[in-house]
């Protein structure tokens, strides 16, 4: 494959190249112009794919009645028994991913309890990145507390999971939250973690009514439950952390844990925002995820840049809090770091073949003469989604449609599979709320 005449950015100057694609990987790069002279409407932008950093593809059923209310609503309405059968778990996800990579992710980091039709999505798509197992033994929030495991089954359990990993397809572990595990569990999952060579996810400090139930039932926050197990490590990747103090960021620190930031979840549901110059400061890998359908209610990682570049601004006053330059290096680097992936995310020889084609007649990017395209790919956001979009060499999205199976039979199933849910939309039921926030 060759994409001619395409614009790139290389350090702080756009320049034309033609670009070659063989074996998934970028065999070469030829410059055309050392620094574009001009550009016009019929040129493409060629940036990295990107990375979203967390998922719930069985989420996808739970969007829209589940809006306005607290996390601890939120967590209680949508756990409520319904028999989800595999193939509507299937059918979310297979929506939901087809919609990640429709907004530019590449590489997509998915967690759920019921991993086995994610990851018969992924494989059925094409697509690539990493699925997160969830196990949990405890709940402490409203309603049935799950069974409790024996832990060599989640040891056997685990271990044909990871059968399924694949080159494109990483296997990970982790527990959906500190209110939904034991400490034995959390030691458990670790070990499991350490035996096969792969990385944890957990959601941690989603708001304070979560940090003040752990305090209530453990006697310290959520971090320094797993610090003080000698657990926390390079291997962790924590989700949220909204409501963590100077000193848990400081054992974040010297764990070498990671954290993923989901901004449009997080002021969505009212848990707050995470400190993330603080964290930046303490030189803390970051990455960004959208979260689920249920509380974000989109797919779309670059809305979620665009939407921590507001926050921090409007938290900090100060406009340049967090410039796109750092915003990309989450979408890309650090987040294919945080998936446990070799590759660096830079358009480079030798590199993997992930990438995105924008049209420059999209409207977001009038006046074209000023060029400066990352500012309207961050600050834009909301009005633009990649004209074509390539995971190792392969086209997925091309003219803005997805390619892998046909979208409207995408659509119709995920419609027709919950169409058998929309009572819950009715539903009057009180929330009893219990201050345990993860999901």
């Amino acid at each position: 494959m060759k994409l001619n005449n395409v614009i790139v950015r290389n350090q702080d100057v756009f320049k034309r190249v033609n670009l070659t694609i063989e074996a998934g990987k970028i065999k070469d790069i030829r410059y055309v112009e050392a620094e574009c002279s001009g550009v016009n409407a019929d040129d493409f932008l060629l940036t990295p794919g990107f990375v979203n950093g967390h998922l719930h593809p069985n989420q996808l059923f739970d969007r829209r009645f589940l809006d306005h209310l607290s996390l601890p609503e939120l967590l209680h309405k949508m756990h409520k028994q319904v028999q989800k059968t595999d193939d509507d778990r299937y059918s979310e996800a297979v929506f939901v991913l087809m919609d990640a990579v429709r907004c530019g992710a590449t590489s997509l980091y998915s967690v759920a309890s019921n991993p086995r039709p994610v990851l018969k999505a992924y494989k059925d798509l094409g697509l690539k990145g990493a699925v997160s197992c969830f196990f949990n033994d405890q709940w402490q929030g409203h309603g049935d507390a799950p069974k409790q495991t024996d832990y060599d089954r989640i040891g056997e359990h685990f271990e044909a999971l990871f059968a399924e990993q694949t080159e494109r397809i990483k296997v990970h572990i982790g527990a959906a939250s500190i209110g939904s595990a034991s400490d034995a569990l959390l030691c458990c999952v670790d070990r499991l973690a350490r035996q096969f060579q792969t990385k944890v996810n957990m959601h941690i400090s989603e708001g304070l009514a979560q940090v003040n139930t752990c305090l209530a039932s453990r006697g310290k926050t959520p971090v320094r439950v797993l610090f003080d197990l000698d657990i926390l490590g390079s291997h962790w990747n924590l989700i949220h952390a909204t409501s963590v103090d100077s000193k848990e960021m400081d054992l974040i620190q010297e764990a070498g844990a990671s954290v993923i930031l989901c901004p449009v979840s997080n002021a969505k549901t009212g848990v707050g925002m995470p400190p993330i110059l603080e964290l930046m400061k303490r030189d803390i890998p970051l990455c960004l995820g959208t979260d689920a359908c249920s509380n974000n209610n989109t797919n779309n990682i670059l809305n979620e840049a665009y939407f921590a570049s507001l926050l921090q601004t409007a938290h900090h006053c100060d406009p340049q809090a967090l410039p796109p330059s750092i915003l990309f290096q989450w979408l890309s680097e650090t987040g294919l770091k945080m998936m446990g992936l070799t590759q660096t995310g830079k358009i480079a020889v030798g590199e993997p073949a992930d990438l995105l084609l924008w049209s420059l007649g999209q409207g977001a990017f009038v006046p074209l003469a000023y060029k400066n395209f990352d500012s309207a790919l961050i600050y834009n956001a909301p009005d633009l989604k990649p004209h074509t979009v390539i995971i190792d060499g392969v086209k997925v999205v091309e003219n803005y449609r997805f390619i892998p199976r046909e979208e409207a039979a995408i659509i119709g199933m995920a419609n027709k599979n919950s169409a058998k849910f929309a009572w819950k939309l009715k539903s009057t039921e009180t929330y009893p709320i219990n201050n345990n926030a993860s999901h």
